[in-house]
């Protein structure tokens, strides 16, 4: 994925942790970001990590290679609206590849801006 949509004050971003051979339910908790919502320095925060890990992700239907055997992986889905129409974008991101701070949102969600 080569670029990031404009994130406007409509979009939500959700971050989830999956694979693996256990199913450990805290490991996979998912984090909802709806930046409308979001203080200024957090929205910043969120937008960063992700312009920071888009790079290394795949779309879902063509990364049909994460996610099998052992190997976890960050899903993150972006549901936005711009004025050039309405979308949504879903990556999977290894997680031996994910940047540190993509695993720390995941991790901390809302409280890591504070």
């Amino acid at each position: 994925m080569s670029s990031l949509p404009e994130l406007t004050d409509d979009a939500v971003i959700e971050v989830e942790r999956e694979g693996g051979l256990a199913f450990i339910p805290g490991l996979r908790g998912a984090r909802r970001f709806a930046l409308a919502q979001l203080p200024q320095p957090q929205k910043q925060r969120v937008c960063q990590v992700l312009e920071q890990a888009l790079p290394l992700g795949e779309p879902e239907d063509k990364a049909p290679q994460i996610g099998r055997s052992d190997q976890r992986y960050f899903r993150i889905q972006i549901s936005y609206a711009t004025h050039r129409g309405i979308g949504t974008i879903v990556l999977l991101i290894p997680e031996q590849v994910a940047p540190p701070e993509l695993e720390a949102l995941w991790r901390d969600g809302d409280e890591g801006a504070h």
